[in-house]
């Protein structure tokens, strides 16, 4: 395993981050669980730029890491994703994967960041950026061509993200505000290696078969 990240007084940081006086440093490499954060996060990103490929046309809102994996918030005007879509979408996803793309960051004034996402069409990013306080900076990530408005942390570069798997679809109102826009919302997880990857699935079947069990006993099924 290579260093993907650090731990800078007890922060996790990506790469890219400027640093200024610090009293401890500690790499942190790609199978430590702490770089699962930034695994998540930008197989998110990978996500939401092979979606946009697939789907011209197709606005991104919000795509965070989460305990078991991340997930991407799109509107999309031309149809509902459906099982075959997520197939597409993460061949795709290993497609860019294999790109070995660096994760970039940029950090913008607000005029610029507003310039750049109106250029892009991006009117749910327009508001993420009115919603950052002042004095805060306000910085992009890319990969490819493809970039978004984020604060990060991310790993050095997409090669890093070897375990990826799409685990399903559904929806959820912008801002979870009934009455805004519905998007849709796709669901992952990802690991550093495939072998991570194969023994998280494994992990998660076992754990079902167990709570079936359990249930079955608990209504006398057998």
């Amino acid at each position: 395993p290579d260093t993907v990240a650090a731990l800078v007084d007890g922060a996790l940081v990506d790469l890219h981050t400027p640093i200024e006086t610090p009293t401890d440093i500690a790499p942190v490499m790609s199978d430590d669980p702490r770089a699962l954060t930034l695994i998540h996060h930008s197989t998110a990103h990978v996500m939401a730029d092979a979606v946009q490929r697939l789907f011209p046309g197709t606005k991104v809102t919000i795509g965070p890491a989460t305990d078991g994996g991340f997930f991407y918030d799109f509107d999309r005007k031309d149809g509902r994703f459906t099982e075959d879509d997520l197939a597409r979408i993460e061949a795709t996803m290993r497609e860019i994967v294999k790109e070995d793309r660096p994760f970039t960051r940029y950090v913008v004034s607000r005029e610029e960041a507003r310039e750049r996402l109106a250029k892009l069409g991006e009117n749910y990013k327009i508001e993420i950026l009115d919603s950052i306080p002042e004095g805060e900076d306000v910085s992009f990530y890319q990969h490819g061509e493809w970039i978004d408005l984020c604060e990060g942390p991310h790993v050095p570069s997409t090669k890093w993200l070897q375990g990826v798997k799409l685990t399903g679809v559904g929806g959820v109102y912008w801002r979870n505000k009934e009455g805004n826009p519905y998007l849709q919302r796709i669901y992952g997880t990802a690991w550093a290696s495939q072998k991570a990857l194969d023994a998280h699935l494994k992990q998660l079947e076992e754990a079902k078969a167990r709570d079936h069990r359990k249930l079955g006993r608990e209504l006398g099924l057998f």
